[in-house]
């Protein structure tokens, strides 16, 4: 569930610091949620009925696109019915805590990039991470998750319908073979990106031609 949006930003204080690693003196001092129910392949509800959210750097897939349900459901093994800690670094407008995700195990977030089930963005305010970053880079050297289902060039199903709809940052374009980016355009399923047959059905969901486009 994306957190790329205007945030009202405000500073979330919690206590307690993570270290480098999760020992069972950290455990003990019982600064952490159970987790209830999985919304998403990012977001999810305690049993104390707070909302919370993966660092905004990683975005898993919608329920609805390529993978979705598929992050979800991992998301689900690795923290329902557990005890999670949140370094949180602010709460968004929904009144979500934003932040990192911890269990005994570790961080929740790399283990989400690692297997290619969300996408590292670094833009905005959020700080680089290195771990999160090592572990995108592993999923998309490995053709894991959405880099390897979810990520096209060419229409498998159709080849016919090759025209390339692009969702970014909220703007929605679409590409024809007689567009000069054309080659280098990437359908990412994941993030909405769609394929279309004509383009009429592309502007009929909102698509516009690119300004490369003859």
């Amino acid at each position: 569930m994306s957190a790329k949006r205007k945030i009202n930003w405000k500073k979330a204080i919690i206590g307690g610091v993570v270290g480098a690693s999760l020992g069972l003196g950290f455990w003990a001092s019982k600064a952490f949620y159970i987790v209830a129910k999985v919304i998403d392949g990012d977001t999810f509800v305690t049993k104390e009925d707070r909302y919370i959210r993966l660092d905004r750097s990683i975005d898993a897939p919608e329920i609805d696109s390529c993978l979705g349900v598929e992050a979800k459901e991992e998301l689900s093994d690795l923290i329902v019915g557990k005890k999670v800690f949140v370094k949180a670094d602010y709460v968004d407008d929904k009144k979500r805590l934003i932040g990192s995700v911890y269990t005994i195990n570790g961080d929740v977030g790399v283990a989400i990039l690692k297997k290619g089930l969300a996408e590292y963005d670094n833009s905005g305010a959020s700080p680089k991470n290195k771990d999160y970053l090592e572990a995108a880079s592993f999923a998309r050297e490995n053709n894991l998750g959405i880099y390897s289902k979810c990520t096209e060039t060419q229409n498998p199903k159709n080849p016919k319908c090759n025209i390339k709809g692009n969702v970014r940052d909220g703007n929605k374009t679409y590409s024809t073979p007689n567009c000069s980016s054309y080659g280098q355009t990437i359908v990412q399923l994941y993030d909405g990106d769609k394929w279309f047959c004509t383009e009429s059905e592309a502007k009929k969901v909102g698509f516009t031609k690119g300004g490369d486009c003859k």
